[in-house]
């Protein structure tokens, strides 16, 4: 709006409104004229050759009308069989009856069989609908449309989760279509208080995002946090789960993920009946949980698949693979280099005969190495899936032979380096293992300056820092810090089924019951 202040001696304001500008301010809608709105819509969509117009008469009638749609968008075949033909051959008998006049409300009701049908004259409505995959259908002398569903568009099958493989639990993930991945958590969750709500997202792509939880476990004060902060992203490109949670998140700094994102869809489903907020965005093979503690990036599929017990070791050696992944080269530099009295004589011996001919301090050994994997690891990722695992792994053998043949690197310090790779192999959680991997040079650094102290230092700042980090409300290492020990059942241990009767305290469940005894009415229904 283009507004002018003119003042005068007294002080007093008169305001001169621009007409013109008022105008341009009225969101645009439609008119009676077909053809001047099949204009208007092709310009605002710059004419696009994708976008399709089929112009015909109803029940043979001098009544024009035309549909709209991108051709890759939709299927077509449904267009034609439910929209167009009822139309131009079934309609006459009902306007026949109607004495020729065409109802809008009538074409609604009785002769377009498609599931839903929305009608609009704004055309921001009305494009964004064509845009989306939607039919529209425009009647001549009527300033409404109707935006009919036709998506038919092609997406990948679903298949198995590549990134999260199971050895004994489902193998179906998500894909990048998102009424998809609605429907494969509605298969699982068969509860009338699942709600789904939309969001569209990006002032110019305007995808669709959708917060998915159970009302009536789920806190209320955490469903509201989250829709505040979704509808605070004000971006105008394509967001996927991963950027969104950018801008959801208070320490976007934070190397630690403060969003669990997976593309499982039983570990979506039972984290949302736990407690927690699913996101899934469109065109995005993941879907993102809130809130999100170390405990729950540390647990994986396999270990609800298996007895409590053989779950509890799985766990305790992934949490000693996140320690060894970590801290074992910056343990083998302060070890060497300032403490060797803490190893057996004879493996100190050992150590220092064959980095005899090595031309680097331990650190520079180290750290060359560790670039190395982490160039190898990069390389394997981005090769194709049937080359990219044997150049990762044979790639290392083949670097660290050459290294330690050519005298540049110890074949102690291979040694340290491949068990530090496959510890890090270990880490179910992709973000967790880049902080993993990340943090090691920093330890490494400390261990060179101050030795097994600097390591230690090291150790507690580390752990001082992610105490100080929060996911929407929740502490990020609860319930490790062991106040709150109910919830201790299903973290550093899994405890049989039967002792996790309640859902995670740390949570705030309004129904906190997960599980109920025989003698209080639980058990199958026949």
């Amino acid at each position: 709006m283009k507004i002018t202040k003119r003042k005068n001696k007294v002080k007093t304001d008169k305001v001169i409104i621009n007409k013109e500008a008022v105008e341009n301010l009225k969101p645009l809608v439609l008119n009676k004229n077909l053809n001047d709105n099949i204009e208007r819509l092709k310009k605002i969509m710059n004419n696009s050759f994708d976008i399709k117009t089929r112009e015909f008469k109803i029940g043979g009638k001098n009544v024009g009308a035309a549909v709209m749609y991108i051709e890759n968008l939709v299927n077509e075949e449904r267009i034609l069989e439910h929209v167009i033909k009822p139309l131009i051959i079934e309609s006459a008998e009902i306007l026949a009856y109607e004495g020729g006049v065409v109802n809008l409300q009538r074409i609604k009701d009785s002769m377009i069989s498609t599931g839903e049908i929305e009608e609009s004259s704004n055309f921001d409505d009305l494009v964004y609908g064509v845009l989306s995959g939607e039919c529209l259908l425009l009647i001549e002398n009527y300033e409404k449309g109707l935006i009919i569903s036709a998506k038919g568009y092609e997406g990948r099958n679903i298949t198995e989760a590549d990134v999260e493989p199971s050895v004994r639990g489902q193998k179906e993930a998500f894909i990048e279509v998102l009424q998809t991945n609605l429907g494969l958590i509605r298969r699982r969750i068969r509860d009338p208080n699942l709600t789904f709500e939309e969001y569209k997202v990006g002032r110019r792509s305007k995808n669709s995002l959708v917060m998915a939880y159970v009302k009536g476990i789920v806190k209320e004060d955490l469903v509201e946090e989250v829709r505040k902060k979704i509808t605070a992203i004000n971006v105008d490109d394509d967001l996927t789960t991963g950027q969104v949670f950018h801008y959801l998140t208070e320490k976007e700094s934070a190397i630690f993920p403060l969003v669990q994102l997976s593309q499982r869809v039983d570990k979506i489903t039972r984290s949302m009946l736990e407690g927690r907020i699913a996101i899934i965005a469109e065109n995005f093979p993941m879907a993102g949980l809130v809130p999100v503690t170390l405990p729950m990036l540390m647990q994986a599929a396999d270990e609800y698949y298996e007895k409590w017990l053989l779950g509890t070791l799985i766990r305790i050696i992934r949490y000693v693979g996140l320690l060894i992944s970590t801290l074992l080269p910056a343990l083998y530099i302060a070890i060497t280099s300032f403490n060797p009295s803490l190893l057996p004589t004879n493996l100190v011996l050992s150590i220092a005969v064959t980095r005899g001919g090595v031309p680097f301090p331990a650190f520079l050994e180290a750290f060359l190495m560790d670039m190395a994997l982490e160039l190898l690891q990069q390389a394997g990722i981005r090769l194709p899936r049937a080359v990219g695992q044997t150049v990762s792994i044979v790639g290392g053998l083949v670097v660290g032979q050459a290294a330690v043949e050519a005298g540049v690197i110890s074949p102690i310090m291979v040694v340290v380096i491949g068990l530090t790779a496959i510890a890090s192999f270990s880490i179910t959680d992709y973000g967790l293992s880049l902080a993993s991997r990340i943090l090691r040079v920093p330890f490494m650094l400390l261990a060179t300056v101050l030795g097994i102290y600097g390591v230690a230092l090291g150790v507690f700042y580390l752990l001082g820092y992610l105490c100080s980090l929060e996911s929407f409300g929740v502490k990020y290492m609860e319930p490790l810090t062991f106040y709150n020990l109910k919830d201790q059942k299903d973290a550093l241990i899994r405890a049989p089924q039967e002792f996790m009767k309640k859902r995670p305290k740390l949570l705030n469940p309004e129904d906190s019951q997960r599980q109920l005894n025989k003698k209080d009415g639980g058990g199958s229904e026949k």
